[in-house]
């Protein structure tokens, strides 16, 4: 029952935020940090969690939903990777993948 209930939530949130979307590039370049944020807590590369986190805070405006969706989108990641038994990437390897995502985030979220 609480399996079902990790995987319910990040759904419905998903579902929630939906109506009240910034853009498709937007969500797309918070979805992107989320999965890496997954990959990052699974191999225990906080530094890199920090990374993500500090580019969130920096990036985004200020809006409940968008940290809900970034969360959601971590969860059913992780959850994922998990089930997959996923492998770990070389740090180096996420590290740059990580730069690659800010710097998507900072496009999608810099534009009027």
């Amino acid at each position: 029952m609480k399996m079902k209930s990790l995987v319910l939530f990040p759904l419905l949130v998903l579902m929630s935020v939906g109506a009240r979307a910034e853009s498709d590039a937007q969500f797309a370049a918070i979805a992107r940090l989320a999965g890496l944020n997954a990959v990052a807590l699974q191999c225990r590369f906080l530094d890199q969690t920090q990374r993500i986190k500090a580019a969130l805070v920096e990036r985004l405006p200020k809006k409940r939903y968008l940290g809900e969706y970034f969360d959601a989108k971590t969860n059913m990641a992780y959850m994922d990777a998990l089930a997959r038994h996923a492998a770990c990437p070389e740090k180096s390897r996420l590290a740059a993948d990580i730069g690659a995502a800010i710097a998507g985030l900072k496009t999608a979220f810099s534009a009027p």
